[in-house]
């Protein structure tokens, strides 16, 4: 039989940014399971004090934290385990969602209350919401009531046992080539949304990028745009989703186009003097296609069936690919974290290699009337 580790037993773990996460035995609850504690600090010093630190108040702590809410628990978690320890865009995504279960009656509960029943019924009310949005919930409420139970705030996981509807995972949406020629078309006559649109089909960028976007970002010699911003879920502006900055070289017909309508202009692309939020950038879009679509009717053409703003992502993605750009290229241009083909190709952060593949993939030229 293995032998226990003795209460006050502890290790370290050095985290993605370097701080040290140190864990500690704390003994074993009434079923025999481990009880652990855990302490994070910038050094392993730092840990070490706030362990010492629990060992004269941490009774104390735990009768007061036996009264922790849902809600409560987890902006506590959120603050202490996740925060500077996860990317910044994916810390968003954590309070995001976690702002959806605080809103829910489950919110209000003490954690030891609620049960497998609350938190199928909390995910039946979120049947409409996408795959990702259950998927990351389900993680996120998995997570932080196992750290609950590691801080004796409760016994039991009522997420395991709950009823859970599985979700097929949706296609990536794009618009065919057709939908986007008529799209592009229509962005250059537009005064309202179209500069906006015409850079998201031709860069591929994600939502938040395009509202962090400003004019002095749009090197209009040398024809590129430098993503190295984003507007978060929590309307801050902070780094783009894997922290990197990027240079996505334009066709010279796209660098042509933005400088008869930027130049000599500054402030955001979207919202001038002040950027627009997630709901304002949406609301811009769909008024676009409402728009575009009135133009199509009068001319007795179809319309066209409006997919969500990051369809235009994909779309660049597709088209690319259908072109001939290599899968690494293009994964480089849209500022994919990482693939196994990319890394293979170390060269593309060459901007100059990158312009010559956009220019010789080029779909743009298909797309004159």
């Amino acid at each position: 039989m293995a032998n226990k580790n003795q209460k006050g037993a502890g290790s370290f773990r050095q985290l993605r940014n370097n701080s040290y996460e140190f864990t500690v035995s704390d003994g074993y609850d009434i079923y025999g399971n481990r009880k652990r504690k855990f302490f994070y600090g910038k050094t392993q010093t730092e840990c070490r004090k706030k362990y010492k630190q629990y060992l004269k108040e941490g009774e104390k702590q735990v009768v007061s934290s036996k009264e922790y809410t849902v809600s409560s628990w987890l902006d506590q978690w959120l603050k202490t385990y996740k925060k500077g320890n996860i990317e910044d865009s994916s810390y968003a995504d954590y309070v995001h969602i976690a702002s959806h279960v605080q809103k829910h009656k489950i919110g209000d509960m003490k954690l030891s209350q609620v049960k497998p029943l609350h938190i199928t019924e909390y995910f039946a009310s979120k049947l409409h919401y996408s795959y990702s949005f259950t998927k990351k919930s389900k993680f996120l409420l998995t997570s932080a009531f196992e750290c609950a139970i590691d801080n004796d705030f409760c016994i039991k996981n009522p997420v395991k046992r709950a009823e859970i509807a599985k979700k097929v995972q949706a296609e990536k949406e794009a618009y065919t080539e057709e939908e986007s020629r008529i799209i592009i078309n229509f962005a250059k006559t537009d005064e309202l949304f179209g500069v906006a649109m015409y850079i998201m089909f031709n860069t591929g960028i994600r939502g938040g990028e395009m509202r962090a976007l400003t004019v002095d970002r749009i090197d209009f010699e040398n024809g590129v745009i430098t993503i190295d911003r984003a507007i978060k879920r929590t309307g801050e502006i902070g780094k783009t989703k894997n922290g990197k900055t990027r240079y996505i070289p334009l066709e010279p017909e796209v660098t042509e186009f933005l400088k008869s309508r930027l130049s000599g202009k500054s402030g955001y692309v979207v919202g001038d003097d002040y950027y627009v939020t997630h709901s304002g950038l949406r609301g811009r879009y769909e008024w676009f296609f409402k728009r575009l679509n009135l133009f199509l009717e009068s001319d007795g053409e179809k319309p066209i069936v409006m997919k969500s703003p990051h369809s235009t992502r994909h779309t660049f993605g597709t088209l690319r690919q259908k072109h001939g750009m290599p899968i690494a290229m293009v994964s480089e241009l849209l500022g994919h974290s990482s693939t196994d083909v990319t890394d293979k190709y170390t060269h593309l952060g060459d901007v100059a290699t990158l312009s010559e593949a956009v220019r010789k993939y080029t779909f743009i030229d298909k797309l004159a009337e």
